[in-house]
């Protein structure tokens, strides 16, 4: 069972760490400096242990709408279909292949190869989720290792250079451990633990696994102990180098010039792969989630149905470019996910309280 374990913890490791997750640590590293070690572990709070434990939280109603509807039956199906939606073809979906685009901008510089590219990418994403049980075969044996090989092809090197530590950033001198807090909440996985557990579900069946629930949370546990690794990894080599990468607006300057600094003209190569696998893994959890869900919640049409559709509205709403896309995203985003956090923390208890209360009437 430990290698299934190992094999779904990868699966879902693939599927939380997209673009958003690789340019965050390397941000937060090069601005925190010298305050690297309280600022990085508010961001762990909450873009690990928060969406860890979310999972564990949800794994014993199997899905998030189950859990949620234990507290009023309608917000359930209510509550999780504009999560889907907001995660899936209206947000996050078209963000991956928006994301990638731009790490290959100046190889693909005109806007119809740009369009063509991205058609693409959504159908090896198509591909990749057509069989949802076979995603750990795809993200957690192949997809998986080779984002964890690239990524430590760009940092180990960097670890054994001279380190040129700054002192931290404004925000991150007055607050490192608040301001790292919020680094990790951008990253949205909180939304992301909510839907998740079905597809990893479906693969637990598809393995016999007995202990359908605790190997769940395992998995998820698994997963959060390889995203808190890499996050550290990141963090640590860009706080080393903060001198030279503080400049820098973003986390996906900090990594194109961290694989340059590496392997020279081959870095840009190097780091595009990196934005792209994580994005198409990425994206095509979530294809997968949102058409079973779909397929399960409404079932007028097939799962493969619900995947064309999403796919294709993912690749239209991604042509529209990824600025368009984070000009309105974030808003939304920052309303909902302090309601899934209120709905983690209500749910639970009002089953248990409703279980009491049975029990003692």
């Amino acid at each position: 069972m430990t290698k299934d374990i190992l094999i779904l913890g990868i699966t879902l490791f693939s599927m939380f760490f997209g673009a958003g997750n690789l340019i965050f640590a390397p941000y937060l590293g090069a601005q925190a400096g010298s305050a690297l070690v309280p600022a990085l572990s508010g961001m762990l709070v909450t873009s690990v242990v928060m969406p860890v434990v979310s999972i564990c939280i949800i794994a014993p109603y199997r899905t998030a709408s189950n859990m949620i509807s234990k507290i009023w039956n309608p917000l359930g199906p209510i509550f999780m279909t504009i999560v889907y939606l907001l995660i899936g073809p209206c947000i996050a979906i078209p963000r991956t292949a928006g994301t990638a685009m731009e790490m290959w901008s100046w190889l693909i510089p005109a806007r119809p190869v740009q369009i063509a590219a991205i058609c693409l990418f959504f159908i090896a994403a198509y591909f990749m989720a057509v069989h949802p049980g076979k995603l750990k075969d795809i993200l957690g044996k192949i997809m998986g290792p080779i984002l964890l090989i690239l990524i430590l092809c760009v940092c180990i090197p960097l670890l054994f250079a001279p380190a040129s530590v700054s002192a931290p950033a404004a925000a991150f001198a007055n607050s490192p451990f608040w301001t790292g807090l919020n680094e990790g909440y951008q990253t949205m996985d909180i939304l992301a633990a909510f839907c998740f557990g079905i597809l990893i579900t479906t693969n637990i069946e598809k393995m016999n696994i007995k202990k359908k629930n605790q190997a769940l949370a395992l998995s998820a546990v698994c997963a959060g102990i390889l995203l808190a690794l890499v996050y550290i990894l990141l963090a640590v080599c860009s706080s080393r180098n903060s001198v030279l990468f503080g400049s820098f607006t973003n986390g996906a300057q900090i990594l194109s010039a961290a694989a340059t600094q590496t392997w020279g003209s081959l870095g840009r190569i190097l780091s595009g792969l990196i934005f792209l696998i994580a994005c198409l893994n990425v994206c095509s959890g979530l294809l997968a989630c949102c058409a079973e869900y779909f397929q399960e919640t409404f079932g007028k049409l097939s799962y493969r149905s619900w995947l064309i559709t999403f796919t294709v509205a993912g690749a239209v709403v991604a042509c529209t470019g990824l600025d368009s896309i984070l000009s309105w995203s974030g808003t939304l985003l920052s309303w909902i996910c302090p309601i899934a956090i209120l709905i983690l923390a209500i749910g639970p208890y009002n089953s248990v309280h409703k279980s009491l209360k049975a029990k003692n009437s």
